[in-house]
């Protein structure tokens, strides 16, 4: 019996599945934040095997597997796949590794088909596009010195900024204030400002201000918006610059919206994505993933060791999936 390994690991969490090459879903597994790049090579690869572990224990299934494909944060230049490659071999997860950036098991998480573009959009900011013949472009996803904007941290950190300017005069008075303060749980922006100089602050409750953001923008704030249309209108420029890469204008190409800052309330962000997506690709079908990424890594590993997936594939894999996999 083949069985393949999918795993997508992130800044935050770290998940794995075991499925058969019928598709049926047989473990699952969790751990903590897999990007070699935050958190160090060795704590990384420690909750990657963890999640692994786990998923295989339960599905009753000893490593190594046929194939395993690893949808990780911070797979970003070939010195990292060569690192990655090299030290998930030594782990013997499966006979075969298959290394890919997140952003690609993101994408055929949310895809009907095997190419399209995503972006993602959760603490940090990526995007990657593959075009029906196979060719791939991704970005470096390196942050500013790549050419990037956006993502939950900078988000949060335009928030505070707003905050801030509106408090000394500089910018107009905003909803945020109340609602960054309360979400800290600060009485001031003078106590806020010196919390932050100080380093008090958590970054995940940072990190909890994007929806505050939103919630600000539903009720009317102008500064909340404006914030969620220029990220809107990056989002949709990455995506057409990369649909114009691979020269799919014409086509009816899946633009997946991925990450936890599209979940964010109300509709500005997405109409303000699929306005300038639609500039470039009138036909492009703005789409929200059904799935959590891990599950385009088992989607990928499928179709690898199988070909062409047929429904009853996809079918047993849909029918079989934790629902808290599903999107």
């Amino acid at each position: 019996m083949s069985y393949v390994l999918g795993v997508d690991a992130g800044n935050s969490k770290t998940f794995a599945l075991v499925a058969e090459s019928d598709g049926r879903v047989l473990g699952f597994g969790r751990a903590g934040p897999g990007n070699h790049q935050t958190v160090g090579l060795g704590p990384a690869l420690g909750e990657i095997q963890r999640a692994c572990v786990e998923a295989c224990a339960q599905a009753g299934v000893r490593l190594p597997v046929t194939l395993g494909v690893f949808g990780l944060a911070g797979a970003d230049l070939p010195e990292d796949f060569e690192l990655l490659r090299t030290h998930l071999a030594e782990r013997r997860f499966a006979h075969r590794i298959r290394v890919e950036n997140d952003t690609l098991v993101a994408l055929r998480a949310g895809t009907r088909r095997p190419w399209g573009v995503v972006v993602v959009c959760g603490a940090g900011f990526n995007a990657a596009g593959i075009a029906p013949d196979g060719r791939v472009f991704r970005l470096p996803g390196l942050g500013w010195i790549s050419g990037d904007w956006g993502g939950g941290a900078f988000l949060a950190q335009e928030a505070v900024r707003h905050v801030a300017r509106a408090w000394d005069g500089r910018g107009e008075p905003t909803l945020l204030t109340p609602l960054v303060l309360q979400a800290l749980g600060l009485t001031s922006v003078e106590e806020l400002i010196v919390s932050l100089y100080h380093g008090r602050v958590e970054e995940s409750k940072l990190l909890g201000l994007v929806p505050k953001i939103f919630e600000a923008a539903y009720a009317g704030d102008r500064v909340a918006q404006q914030l969620l249309v220029q990220l809107g209108e990056e989002v949709g420029c990455t995506a057409g610059a990369i649909i114009r890469r691979l020269g799919l204008e014409q086509t009816d190409v899946e633009v997946v919206l991925a990450g936890g800052v599209f979940k964010g309330k109300g509709p500005l962000l997405w109409d303000t994505v699929t306005q300038v997506v639609h500039r470039t690709a009138p036909r492009a079908q703005i789409v929200r993933p059904p799935f959590a990424p891990v599950v385009g890594a088992v989607l990928l590993a499928l179709e690898e060791i199988r070909g062409f997936l047929d429904p009853e594939i996809r079918e047993n894999l849909e029918r079989s999936l934790p629902a808290e996999l599903r999107e």
